[in-house]
């Protein structure tokens, strides 16, 4: 194996990660801020877990560190667009309420049976074959 593997990649971003998130922790406890405690402590669990499967070659670890890693980043650049407020994400709230009430308005259309049209179990139903064209086994006599 070389040097700079991913996997010895890996290992140096989590242990960096891990370090950082600490550090970060102990400035979170000195203003006793405890949401971004409770959301540093997951981070450090995540990163741990990380690294963990990245030692022991866990792929479902590195998977869940993966997708804890995007959500963490997408978090963080909420937080810093909202507080620069970069493109009017502080009227955010009205825009996620338009979004769920424009996905509940689609799912009430789309459950409206036009005349049967778009149901594909229909409560009655109706053979499309008559019976003398059925297949039927046949057999032979030797």
């Amino acid at each position: 194996m070389g040097c700079c593997s991913g996997r010895c990649t890996l290992i140096f971003i989590c242990t960096l990660q891990l370090v950082l998130a600490l550090e970060r922790q102990v400035f979170d406890f000195l203003g006793y801020q405890w949401a971004p405690i409770l959301a540093n402590f997951f981070h450090i669990i995540m990163v741990i877990l990380g690294l963990f499967g990245t030692i022991q070659y866990r792929p479902r670890y590195i998977v869940v560190y993966t997708v804890w890693a995007a959500l963490w980043v997408a978090w963080n650049v909420f937080i810093i667009c909202f507080y620069l407020d970069v493109g009017g994400l502080s009227k955010l709230l009205g825009f996620v309420y338009a979004c769920y009430v424009v996905s509940a308005i689609t799912e009430e259309e789309d459950s409206f049976d036009f005349i049967g049209g778009f149901d594909p179990f229909p409560l009655y139903h109706v053979n499309e074959k008559p019976s003398h064209l059925l297949l039927k086994p046949m057999y032979q006599s030797t």
